[in-house]
């Protein structure tokens, strides 16, 4: 009786999804200390407050949801450390914005205006798994923090909305709730779908066309692949840009199409998954997708890489998952027929031939390629120095086009211009003080994700963040 006691008191209300969905839910109170991936809320933690809108409450509804991302991923992070080192840190409230990020120090929340009153953006699980996300990748594939790339970026950007998803389902009462909502059949928009809503309110009424109409962004959704370099820098949430965040979707909506899929492949009864069934789809997806990405080059054509990748992991556990994989990475383009074709040819080879693959699944571990782009016309003096897509690829891999031929993928120098190119264009990029000012556009103020600093003897653009794009400024 008195465990059954102690159990009870030791039960917190937070946030089960996105504020704005409004449903509440007991759990455990979380030890963010706790390895591994341990993290550590700055400031004092308040006692839990079931009092909503309150600190105590935004701090415990972070804390839980930071735990169950980190518990989630911890078993595909074999050192328990994080990039920045054995904790990670995080900040709550920073300041004044619509914003979050990852700046390989912190993850950061912001406050800023909403509708309806004030709005944290630490308070949503969706946005705080998010940005844990980001910090989960990086100690996954920490090449893609200096690389220069649309699908690098763009991928970091759909990691940490798949993170928001995978983690929102290790909760027992949201599996069942979204079964239910969507009657079994998860390709549906329902609250697993629909990313940050409160946040997508916010930023509505500033842009209305910059976000979803009823959330940041919707993992259900009709995107197919498209060039990066060939598509303009911005574009209504209705189309697709080079944007990160834009350019994500398209990875986020065959991830949850193919999760879906699989989800309706494994149950028992395919009309009627249960929940059980979808957390173990769930944990599968994780393992597929993680071994993707380690498998994956750093090239332009990063999609395609991590799709590849993903069919081979896939057919490893299930056979039926390679093809559900295919079938849907093809469908949006992400890989053409012939990509997908090699890649499932290799997984269901002779047993020589998987040797011979085995010792990929290390992952790539060439360094980029390091290069000078002409850069007087950003208003420098001297060539700017940056990191290509450059490491060498183990296997044919493209994606498509509208009309299903292969793709062929940009040289790394094409690639890394055509990025920096939108990042100056779109003001993300902090002089500091170097270069001629006479001849540096001038911007609406926003978030700065790069910077430019001299280093020997050379102009160098350096990452310094992943940000969510949520700036109100």
């Amino acid at each position: 009786m008195a465990n059954t006691t102690n159990a009870a008191a030791n039960k917190i209300s937070v946030w089960e999804d996105d504020p704005e969905e409004n449903v509440q839910v007991r759990v455990a109170r979380p030890d963010p200390s706790k390895s591994p991936l341990a993290f550590s809320i700055a400031g004092e933690a308040p006692q839990p407050d079931n009092q909503l809108g309150s600190a105590g409450w935004r701090y415990w509804t972070a804390a839980v949801a930071l735990r169950r991302c980190a518990d989630f991923w911890a078993p595909q992070i074999p050192s328990g450390n994080w990039q920045v080192g054995q904790t990670l840190p995080v900040v709550l409230d920073q300041g004044a914005d619509l914003n979050a990020y990852y700046d390989r120090e912190a993850l950061r929340f912001f406050h800023g205006p909403g509708p309806s009153g004030t709005v944290y953006s630490g308070e949503s699980p969706d946005v705080t798994c998010h940005e844990m996300g980001h910090a989960i990748l990086d100690t996954i594939k920490p090449q893609l923090w200096a690389v220069q790339a649309h699908e690098a970026a763009a991928f970091h950007e759909s990691f940490g909305d798949m993170s928001a998803i995978l983690s929102a389902l290790q909760l027992p009462s949201l599996r069942a709730a979204i079964l239910r909502d969507t009657h079994g059949h998860l390709y549906c928009s329902s609250r697993l779908s629909r990313l940050a809503e409160q946040l997508g309110t916010a930023i509505r009424v500033c842009r209305p066309d910059a976000v979803q109409p009823d959330c940041l962004r919707n993992a259900v959704n009709s995107f197919a692949y498209q060039d990066p370099i060939t598509i303009p820098p911005l574009a209504p949430a209705a189309q697709v840009s080079s944007e990160p965040h834009s350019f994500s979707r398209i990875f986020t909506g065959a991830f949850f199409e193919a999760l879906s899929g699989i989800l309706t492949n494994r149950a028992a009864n395919h009309q009627a998954p249960t929940d059980q069934e979808l957390q173990t789809v769930s944990r599968d997806m994780a393992d597929i997708l993680v071994a993707g990405i380690r498998q994956a080059p750093v090239v332009a054509n990063f999609y395609a890489q991590v799709a590849a990748g993903m069919i081979r992991a896939g057919s490893r556990k299930n056979l039926i998952y390679g093809r559900i994989l295919a079938g849907v990475f093809v469908g949006r383009g992400i890989l053409s027929f012939e990509a997908a074709a090699t890649a499932e040819a290799l997984q269901e080879a002779a047993a020589v031939a998987l040797a011979a693959v085995a010792p990929i699944a290390a992952g790539p571990t060439a360094e980029l390629a390091i290069v000078a782009l002409p850069a007087a016309h950003y208003g420098l003096d001297q060539p700017l120095v940056i990191d290509a897509p450059s490491q060498p690829q183990q296997f044919f891999a493209t994606a498509a086009g509208g009309d299903a031929a292969p793709i062929a993928p940009a040289s790394s120098t094409t690639a890394a211009k055509a990025f920096v190119d939108d990042l100056f264009r779109s003001g993300r990029v902090d002089y500091n003080g170097i270069g001629r000012p006479e001849a540096r556009l001038q911007h609406r103020p926003r978030l700065q994700t790069h910077e430019l600093v001299q280093q020997d003897g050379a102009v160098r653009l350096r990452r310094r963040m992943f940000d969510c794009g949520f700036q109100h400024h």
